[in-house]
């Protein structure tokens, strides 16, 4: 084939030699018949005749040097490029439809790329795996988002050698970091020593981290920047190496700067820096487990040998892992549970996942939603694809005595469907690129759903060569497919009878019209029930909220551990801003909590109730820890007992009262109607746990981790010195810009260098949560009404082709005597068919297609009756609407002008 292409590129030279050769052989000839006796004019047509032909010779020859198809394909789009000129409304309005249809499936691509498909930039990938704990722990602890393990676990897999060429752990964090100045909230990782070495990485300056950077907890105050970080913290210096930071006001010392392009495994959280394993004490206060096998709270990824498959890895590692929990069931410091647990401790496993992508909350997250879009723009595409297919019929139709006089004249069925392909392919490319264009400001668009923070570290709305290849193909295949009906057409009327029939009259071309209308209305019905489904789960959901009034609610952040306090100062701090924020004039209430809510995490644990019996909780349940007047602040209601008070948040050493507050869903799940007051609970599901905690009150459902969800909750008080920060929320009363400065003010005066996290209102953080449903409602209701539009436009195509096709027949009823009504019935009926047959094709489909929804609805059923009555009730008065316009004008047909047309 590429032999072939450069002789394209050599064809003006390669005429001229093939020119003058076979002039040279026909001289020759000529000359020889001369010698015989033949006058030199019989001669050269005696030999012309010999050689058979110069025209067809040129043509067998030039299909040597060039495949006849990809010469004819040149000629073709020349041909057509031409044509489109002399038509600039049919041309504007294909490339438009192709435009509109490639640029939205370009940019949801582009996010499943980025945020599903794409691999890392790490070497080999595709044999990366992530090890995942299937079956019942011993945990005592774990925080994280899933997938989690201890970091002693870590160290075991690392000596399985004979499965794997090196294992790494990783966990994502936050830190509070200063390069020389403030002190700001930045993500990090915290990584151990064989992170890098394993996935291939290598540094832009300097050196990263190796084992010998992961041994003795504390010993390596030592961190590796990211390429985007050097660059934009340190301008590129070339002397960042050997520069201190401060990380949580601990000094680390700057070794090098990872590989550029390298952002770490997680594609929503971007890491400006990696610090090692041994400093986890550092980057997260407090915590001093990090060799204790009971706490899970990092993920493990392995390099699978090149002999080595993810299924032999797997069983392979079992017996192991069997006798490596017998033995951690037989340490002293292994807790006590009861014997059933045990057993199904002793029975779990150790599960292996293809780990190309990394790990990413994000992607589990928004994999689903994605796909979703992606499969609505696929399927605008196709009504695109359709709609230029039945444009380019009726240019046919209107084309169809200089297509039939080509046929005439002998040019093959073959060759003219070729030449109609070649169209629809030029259209497709043309509009393709029009769509690339528009790509990156349609990826901006979509990428502007999602929170800010993660927008701009994660996602990209630039055109890289991966999309343009994308739209590309994209382009070819939807030419192909617009083109495959006016082509198939071209090939199947009587030359005859096209001959002699008047031009636009071919009721093939009609059919074939009205059958892709019909199928324009299916499709379109479906992306308009999915739109109406989505749109009806975001206003549920805006409807029910979080369970309590967001209005006049501020929310905000402080972690005073994290920027070198004690606990004890820290607490101090929290309470004292705390009481200076309640002290002010334009705040109502305020209170502090320890786990934020609304941001889809939560502090989870099971629960064992001592009520009547004792009851181990059979799934884990929502923990929070609380300041008196939370539920107050919140406009939460407390339906039975009482609320805390400041006594309860005492140390019991001074009085204080070891309660809690258990929410409605607790009540009603593990009490069965009866009063949970005077009940106690205690956390944890072992046997030696004590359930010491009176339950005092039950408080309404609120959400926690996001606004869809009713769990199981339970509430205790925030005790002094047993938080290292929180969580403020604080009811205003005035403005909130004033109301912020105010706080702001506050927590300077406290601490000039303390960083505020976020501070947002409550609304905007509802918001946040629901950006996923709000990014489904907004699209699919965009696809939506754009697929309607298509289909309308189709619809009023057909019926207008048929008002012009019947203009006689039209012309002889009125003469006849039919009425208005009758007539315009008479064009109404056709696009009533097609809507009705349309919407029976489409219904099967929406309850096929809801159950791949399902999971992304809420309060609303997939084949809710009235969603799919009010969009095909809405469809129907669309498609009449659209039919009546051109069906109207049949009434202004003069019957005598209409029985004179030839």
């Amino acid at each position: 084939m590429l032999p072939q292409l450069f002789n394209w590129f050599r064809r003006r030279r390669l005429e001229t030699d093939f020119s003058r050769e076979l002039q040279y052989h026909i001289d020759r000839r000529v000359d020889d018949l001369t010698r015989s006796g033949l006058s030199e004019a019989e001669a050269r047509r005696q030999a012309t005749l010999e050689i058979g032909g110069v025209t067809q010779i040129r043509e067998e020859v030039r299909d040597v040097w060039l495949s006849r198809w990809v010469r004819d394909f040149a000629y073709d789009l020349r041909f057509s490029a031409r044509s489109f000129r002399r038509s600039p409304l049919f041309t504007a309005t294909a490339v438009l439809s192709f435009a509109l249809g490639i640029g939205a499936t370009t940019a949801i691509y582009s996010l499943v790329d980025q945020v599903v498909l794409h691999a890392l930039p790490v070497r080999e990938p595709q044999r990366l795996v992530v090890f995942d704990w299937k079956g019942v722990t011993a945990s005592v602890n774990a925080f994280g988002t899933y997938n989690l393990l201890s970091y002693p676990l870590c160290r075991d897999l690392q000596q399985q050698e004979r499965f794997f060429d090196g294992a790494f752990c990783r966990a994502a964090t936050t830190i509070t970091l200063s390069t020389g100045g403030d002190h700001v909230p930045t993500a990090a990782e915290i990584v151990s020593g064989s992170y890098f070495p394993v996935l291939g990485i290598q540094p832009s300056i300097g050196r990263l981290f190796t084992n010998a950077d992961d041994g003795v907890p504390g010993a390596n105050p030592v961190v590796v920047l990211s390429y985007d970080f050097w660059h934009a913290q340190f301008a590129s210096a070339p002397d960042v190496v050997g520069r201190t930071v401060l990380v949580n006001r601990h000094p680390m010392t700057i070794i090098g700067v990872a590989a550029r392009g390298f952002r770490g495994i997680d594609v929503g959280e971007v890491p400006s820096l990696w610090i090692p394993a041994s400093m986890s004490a550092d980057a997260i206060p407090g915590f001093d487990q990090m060799l204790n096998r009971r706490v899970r709270w990092m993920q493990v990824f392995g390099r699978l040998r090149s002999d080595v498959t993810q299924a032999e890895a797997q069983a392979g590692l079992q017996p192991w892992f069997k006798a490596m929990l017998v033995e951690d069931a037989g340490r002293p410091e292994f807790p006590k549970i009861t014997a059933d647990r045990r057993q199904r401790y002793l029975a779990s496993a150790l599960e292996l996942a293809p780990a190309a992508q990394g790990h990413s909350p994000l992607r589990r997250r928004l994999s689903q939603p994605l796909w979703v879009l992606f499969g609505a723009t696929g399927v605008l595409l196709a009504l695109a694809c359709m709609n230029v297919a039945g444009l380019f019929l009726a240019r046919g139709s209107a084309r169809g005595r200089e297509i039939f006089t080509r046929l005439a004249l002998g040019a093959s069925r073959g060759r003219i469907g070729r030449q109609l392909l070649s169209d629809s392919i030029l259209v497709a490319l043309a509009g393709g690129l029009l769509g690339a264009v528009l790509a990156p400001w349609v990826m901006a668009a979509l990428i502007a759903f999602l929170p800010r923070d993660v927008a701009a570290t994660a996602l990209q709305s630039t055109l890289n060569p991966r999309l343009l290849v994308f739209a590309i193909l994209v382009s070819v295949t939807a030419g192909i497919l617009s083109g495959l009906a006016p082509a198939i057409q071209a090939g199947r009327r009587s030359l005859m009878a096209s001959l002699t029939e008047r031009a636009g009259t071919a009721a093939g071309s009609l059919r074939l019209r009205r059958t892709i209308v019909t199928a324009q209305i299916a499709v379109t019905v479906i992306l308009v029930v999915g739109a109406a489904l989505f749109v009806r789960t975001l206003t549920a959901l805006e409807a029910k909220g979080p369970g309590f009034d967001t209005s006049n609610l501020i929310t905000f952040g402080i972690d005073a551990v994290r920027n070198g306090y004690s606990r004890e100062s820290g607490d101090r701090l929290i309470r004292g801003v705390h009481d200076d924020i309640r002290a002010l004039p334009d705040i109502q209430s305020a209170a502090v909590v320890n786990n934020p809510l609304l941001i889809g995490g939560s502090w989870n644990m099971p629960v064992t109730i001592q009520a009547d019996q004792r009851i181990i909780t059979d799934r884990e349940v929502q923990l929070n820890a609380v300041s008196p007047e939370f539920f107050t602040t919140l406009g939460a209601r407390i339906v039975a007992g009482r609320d805390f008070v400041e006594r309860d948040t005492l140390p019991a050493r001074e009085g204080g009262l070891c309660v809690a507050i258990v929410n409605e869903a607790f009540a009603k799940r593990y009490f069965n109607g009866r009063s949970p007051l005077g009940a106690h609970v205690g956390l944890g599901s072992g046997p030696d746990t004590k359930a010491a905690v009176e339950i005092v009150g039950v408080a309404s459902n609120i959400s926690y981790r996001g606004v869809r969800e009713e769990w199981e909750q339970a509430f205790f008080p925030l005790v002094s010195c047993a938080t290292s920060g929180g969580t403020f929320y604080v009811r205003i009363r005035g403005s909130r810009d004033a109301a912020i400065q105010s706080i702001r003010a506050v927590v300077h005066r406290a601490d000039p260098t303390l960083p505020l996290g976020a501070i947002r209102t409550l609304d905007e953080q509802v918001s946040r949560s629901l950006t996923t449903e709000r990014m489904l409602a907004a699209l699919s209701a965009g696809f939506g009404a754009l697929a309607l539009l298509i289909s309308l436009v189709g619809l009023y195509g057909v019926v207008s082709f048929t008002v012009t096709q019947r203009t006689r027949e039209i012309g002889v009823r009125v003469a006849l005597g039919a009425t208005r009504a009758a007539t315009i019935w008479l064009l109404l009926r056709d696009a009533l068919v097609m809507t009705t047959a349309g919407i029976a094709i489409a219904l099967p489909s929406v309850w096929a297609l809801g159950r791949v929804i399902e999971s992304q609805l809420y309060d609303v059923t997939p084949t809710d009756p009235p969603t799919i009555a009010a969009a095909t009730a809405f469809l129907c008065s669309a498609a009449l609407m659209a039919a009546l316009i051109p069906a109207r004008r049949a009434l202004a047909v003069n019957p005598a002008d209409a029985l004179r047309l030839d």
